[in-house]
């Protein structure tokens, strides 16, 4: 019985995603992805036209996903909060944190190629292009308060991405020092802390959590 379709896309996907791990982006190669998942390279080209293609089907998911979890800190996601710098709503967003790390380590490799084998793809600028985006988010949501009073200074755009790199940045080190998961929850929930408490300082605020 021939294989389907869909065996041979997969055996190419897990191919490719152990060539890339080995050699990055730039140093995989194309026959080795096929020869590795038992198929021909004209068979391999009817599913993945380049290097690229392999790469993007490899980690637009996590992508994706990494996206809609820095969303989650425009100020639109804060309006369900009487008061978003409420015990409850810091509750909400360490759920959702945790929730994310769990998404890491389940897709832990793919995050490894995004972050340290990804240079040459379409992704190689992930990092950069994440931290921005979460940078605009903070910076929305932080003037909002401002503007409503909820906070009763306003804080700059360079002190707002300092504060996004560095939660970025947290991340990124649990990738790329390969930290168990039990160490990552830890070194998390501590950045959380450190963060929100300053924030609550810059930001004129009397409460403590």
């Amino acid at each position: 019985m021939s294989e389907s379709a869909a065996e041979t896309k997969s055996k190419l996907i897990e191919s490719a995603k152990k060539e890339f791990l080995e050699k990055g982006f730039m140093g995989a190669s194309l026959r080795t992805i096929a020869a590795n998942a038992g198929v021909t390279t004209g068979a391999m080209y009817r599913h993945f036209k380049d290097k690229d293609d392999f790469f993007c089907a490899l980690v637009d998911p996590a992508i994706e996903t990494t996206i809609q979890t820095v969303s989650l800190a425009d100020s639109a996601h804060h309006l369900d909060f009487g008061n978003p710098l409420s015990q409850e709503h810091f509750d909400v967003e360490s759920k959702e944190t945790n929730n994310f790390l769990n998404y890491i380590y389940d897709n832990f490799d793919i995050f490894t190629l995004l972050l340290t084998k990804a240079s040459g793809s379409t992704h190689e600028h992930f990092q950069e292009e994440i931290c921005e985006l979460y940078t605009k988010n903070c910076e929305q949501t932080f003037n909002w308060m401002y503007k409503n009073k909820i906070s009763t200074k306003k804080i700059d755009k360079m002190t707002i991405h300092f504060i996004a790199s560095t939660v970025i940045n947290a991340f990124v080190e649990i990738i790329t020092h390969k930290m168990s998961k039990k160490a990552a929850f830890q070194y998390i929930q501590n950045i959380e802390e450190y963060t929100r408490f300053g924030m609550l300082h810059m930001m004129g605020s009397s409460q403590t959590v």
